[in-house]
């Protein structure tokens, strides 16, 4: 397990046999075994964690420089540091970036939207390596964010089972999203993956990982985490031993690949269903160059609903409607229906 802990804590990855990479593969886990961004986003909090409550116990310091401000760059040191030791990769490049344009707007009292922040980290990248572009890393990692943001959400509320919603969710939406582009990459896709993440994420990145790195402090730390390692490698042989746990498809045309990326997109985003399966529609009708599908009436923009179609606006609906729903329908700006509001009061009073 040597070689696994020297790639989670060095980004060494000579050391990891042929075979123990195809199991990492099959199983959709292999991004894991790099130093990762979630790794170097790990150290970067650890060390603003220990500096914060040091840094608040001098008065002198708190006047010179705010002790969540001092926190927040040395974090950003920590992780730059820690960044150019494993090897500089790209996703330690993006998360580097990203970090220090969030300490600097943080800094400067600036709030900018997040595909701004996600672009400008894609840019420094790209102007510091440009044979980044190349590398199907640097693609899946800005993917991974860039879906991961655009969904959204709030924090989960307090409680295991909320938290374990948050997590599944998380996990569905980059399974789901990266699911096209991996195709697209790699010609395969890990259908027992999601089950493998569950148990790769949270047990690398909160256990192993910090144990690999502290092993250098204390050795036998580094014995328990070989542990945890042939333990979580004996759950991925039971995984990628189910039938179909790998699916290898045929190339996709070019125009398959964009429709399939495109709707990755339009599942995670945060969009009323139905939006969702017009904009999937218009899109198919769109590559496929011909008009609106058979049987799809098509209404010019302004055009009004008449009284009782399906999807008319309330106050569009029969006469039964506003006498029986007058609060609802004033509420909602009908004139008829505030009249009749209106004389209903009057006649209760």
């Amino acid at each position: 397990m040597a070689g696994v802990l020297a790639a989670l804590s060095l980004g060494d990855q000579n050391a990891i046999a042929h075979a123990d990479w195809n199991l990492f593969r099959d199983t959709g886990v292999a991004h894991l075994l790099s130093v990762s961004g979630s790794h170097v986003v790990l150290l970067g909090w650890l060390a603003a964690a220990l500096v914060a409550p040091l840094w608040r116990r001098s008065g002198w310091l708190c006047l010179r420089l705010p002790a969540s401000t001092a926190a927040r760059w040395v974090g950003v040191v920590v992780a730059l540091a820690y960044a150019l030791f494993s090897g500089w990769g790209v996703p330690a490049q993006r998360t580097v970036v990203m970090l220090a344009a969030v300490a600097a707007l943080r800094t400067l009292g600036l709030r900018w939207p997040w595909p701004l922040v996600l672009l400008g980290a894609a840019v420094i990248v790209t102007a510091v390596d440009p044979w980044a572009l190349m590398q199907p890393g640097f693609w899946l990692s800005f993917d991974a964010v860039g879906l991961l943001m655009a969904a959204g959400g709030e924090p989960a509320p307090p409680g295991r089972r909320a938290q374990l919603k948050a997590a599944l969710r998380t996990q569905a939406i980059a399974t789901v999203g990266l699911a096209p582009l991996s195709l697209i990459c790699f010609a395969q896709i890990s259908v027992v993956g999601l089950l493998a993440n569950l148990a790769a994420i949270p047990l690398i990145s909160f256990v192993i990982t910090p144990l690999a790195l502290f092993g250098s402090l204390f050795a036998p730390l580094w014995a328990l985490a070989a542990l945890l390692v042939q333990g979580l490698m004996a759950w991925l042989r039971l995984l990628v031993a189910w039938p179909a746990a790998v699916w290898w498809p045929p190339a996709a045309p070019l125009w398959s690949q964009g429709l399939a990326l495109m709707g990755a997109a339009l599942v995670v985003m945060r969009l009323p269903w139905r939006l969702r399966g017009r904009l999937r529609d218009d899109a198919a009708t769109a590559l496929a160059g011909r008009g609106p599908p058979a049987g799809r009436r098509v209404r010019a923009a302004g055009a009004r609903h008449r009284p009782g179609q399906r999807g008319a606006h309330p106050h569009r609906r029969p006469c039964h409607a506003v006498r029986h729903r007058p609060g609802l329908l004033a509420r909602r700006g009908c004139p008829r229906a505030r009249a009749a509001a209106a004389a209903a009061l009057a006649g209760r009073a």
